[in-house]
Parts: structure tokens; sequence; C-alpha cells
């Protein structure tokens, strides 16, 4: 075997491997190196290659040491050194490291300066944040941090975002939001101010008229912070509130009056009263209340000598403030009135003069009107 000599080819390795580098995004510059050996050590060669293709800005000392200027998040990722033995056989050494480029958080999303929000209404404080590593976020109020505070209505909401729900006057103050990373950190902030406002109507009742036994609805919609205690009167007697219940006068969570199943001595004047701290508004309207139309004397079964004159009854009771209208039908069919001549309806009364087998059948009254309907029937016979 053949002594080896210093002038024998040595494979290439590498000496000193290049390290996981951080460095902070605008940083001036970030350096890589990579010390090699091998014999004859004017043929090593040494490379950088990243996602495959070879470096080659910013490289220096015959490739030992890689310099990145101006770091951003473009240049972040593995960066592999390559030593070589040029005109050989052997085998490539190779060492990898991971360039981090860190970035400092900044804010995606942030408040207002100032937040004007009334009592009791809920607002969103919204906070987002962007950096590498992701940034942590943390919330303060008037320098105290909410972890602290322990304030069950403060709840971070899944963007991370603080929503502050049913918003009261302690609420007001300075709202913090801090974002943190190991490249720094970043805040942003709003006033909070919490609103009063007195009651005002955005929807008040109107007149209404209805049919005895039915519903009634008043509509009464109010806004105003704190938000308006609302109480339904008629005349000084309360029917409806939080905490007054009366059978058929329910209030509604719109603030509304209904009443069912309306009676005749419910008609008159019905008031909305709406109050909180900052003062109080009310607004009225006007209950009609119509009877029921029904037919109080019903056709009776009859029957008639051919040729003679044959009266169906149907008399109705009515409000005399609506309007009402007769209609006859024989089995499924309107009757066919001939004005002046053989069948007309008089009073509600059908009359079929010169009765003849073809009139023979069940006769239906319907009394038609604003306050309701009602039919009845009744058979007719000819001898």
């Amino acid at each position: 075997m053949k002594p080896s000599s210093l002038t024998d080819p040595v494979a290439p390795v590498i000496v000193i491997s290049p390290k996981n580098t951080s460095v902070i995004a605008g940083a001036s510059e970030a350096t890589l190196e990579c010390v090699a050996n091998a014999r004859p050590v004017d043929r090593l060669q040494v490379v950088w290659k990243r996602a495959g293709v070879r470096v080659t800005q910013g490289v220096g000392a015959f490739g030992r040491r890689l310099t990145i200027s101006n770091p951003s998040q473009t240049h972040a990722g593995p960066y592999v050194c390559e030593a070589s033995l040029r005109n050989s056989t052997f085998k490539t050494a190779e060492a990898r490291a991971f360039l981090t480029v860190l970035e400092p958080p900044y804010f995606t999303s942030e408040p207002k300066q100032k937040m004007m929000v009334e009592v009791d209404k809920s607002v969103e404080i919204r906070c987002q944040a962007r950096g590498t590593p992701a940034p942590k976020l943390e919330w303060f109020k008037d320098a105290v941090p909410l972890a602290t505070l322990n304030n069950t209505r403060y709840k971070l909401t899944a963007s991370l975002s603080l929503q502050v729900r049913r918003v009261q006057p302690e609420d007001s103050g300075i709202f913090q939001c801090f974002a943190r990373n190991t490249a720094g950190e970043a805040e942003t902030h709003t006033h909070l101010v919490v609103t009063s406002l007195a009651p005002y109507f955005t929807t008040t009742p109107s007149d209404t008229t209805v049919t005895d036994g039915t519903s009634a609805l008043f509509t009464c919609e109010t806004s105003g912070a704190p938000k308006p205690a609302v109480v339904w009167k008629k005349g000084s007697q309360v029917l409806a509130s939080g905490s007054v219940r009366i059978p058929r006068f329910t209030l509604l969570e719109t603030g509304g009056l209904q009443i069912e199943p309306v009676v005749l001595g419910d008609a008159g004047n019905y008031t909305c009263y709406a109050a909180n701290a900052e003062g109080a508004v009310d607004a009225t309207a006007t209950l009609t209340v119509w009877s029921r139309t029904f037919i109080s004397r019903p056709p009776e079964d009859q029957r008639v000598i051919k040729g003679t004159t044959a009266v169906l009854d149907c008399g109705a009771t009515y409000d005399p403030r609506v309007t009402v209208r007769f209609v006859w039908k024989k089995g499924p069919r309107q009757v066919t009135l001939t004005p002046g001549g053989r069948i007309s309806v008089r009073e509600g009364a059908l009359h079929l003069s010169q009765t003849w087998s073809g009139d023979i059948g069940d006769y239906t009254c319907k009394v038609i009107s604003q306050a309701g309907n009602d039919t009845k029937t009744a058979r007719l016979e000819v001898m």
C-alpha cells in the first residue's frame, strides 16, 4: 500500500457548520458562516444554495461567508452550504442553517381614538396585529391589566378583539391593546366615553279598530340610554309594565301592548309612557271596538206550494258603525238576483216568487262586514 502524502487529495469536510440565525427585519445585515477543508485546498469550492438555486450575491471570503443585506421575510428560510473538490469523485459535503427574519408587531386593525357608546349598549374594540413570530395581545384599562380587573362583562372575541357588554358609566376610560413578540412591541388605544340619552320614540302607537273577541296590538318602540322602562296606562290605571301583569294585557319585548281577547269595554285611550334617569316621554292612541256581526234571525226550513212565494228570513245584529251586505247561495252556487223579477233580497231576506220544483234545495245566508261574517243554512221544499 502506497503511504499517503501531503499531496494526496482529501475529501471535503465542513469544519464549522452555519448556525440557525435570527435577525430583525430591517436590520443592516445577516451573516451565515461555513468553514470547510479539503486537499488540495486550491481546488476546494464552497457555494451557497437556497431552494436548490445557487446564491451569488453577498458571498465572500471564498464562499466562507454569506451576507444578506437589509433582510426581510423574502430572505427567510433554509440555506445550504456545499463544499466540493473540483475534478474529483469525492462526495460533496453539505450543511444547512435556517434564517429566521423576525418582524416587530404591527396592527392590521385598531380602534378609533375615541368611541362614544350609550349606556347598556355593547361595543367591540377592535385590535388585530401581525408579526413574526405571531404577537401576543394584552389588554389594559387605565393602565391596569384586564386579567387583574376580572370583569365578566369584558370578553375577548375569537379574533382577540375586546367586547364590552352592557356598557356602564364606570367603563369610561382608556383601553390599551399591546402586541408583543421577540422582535418588539406595538401599542394602540381608544378613549371610551359612556353617554346617557333621554328617551325618545322611534315608533309611536297608532289608533286602531278591532272587533269584539279578537286581539289588538299597539306599537311603542323607544330608544335612550339607559334603556327606557315602558308602562302602559288606560286613564290612570296601569295595565302593563315590567312589574305589573293583568290578564289579557301583555307588554311585548318591543315595548308594544297586546290585548287578547278584546271586549267592548276595552274601547278608549291608551298611553305609552317611557322613562329613564334622563327624562320621560308619552304617546296616546285610541282603541275602537266594534260589536261582532252575527245572524240573529236565521232562515228556517220550510215547505211551500208550487206557484206561491217563499220567504227565507235572514236578520243580522251588527255595530251601527259598520256596513253589512247579504249574500245567498243555493248549494255551492251564489243565487242570481233579478231586480224587480222573481228572485230578490229585501232587508236580508230572500224572496222567491212563483216557486217551482227547480227551487228545491239548501239555501245559505252569509252576512259580510268589517266586524265579522256569519252564515246560516235552511232547506226549502216545493210541494
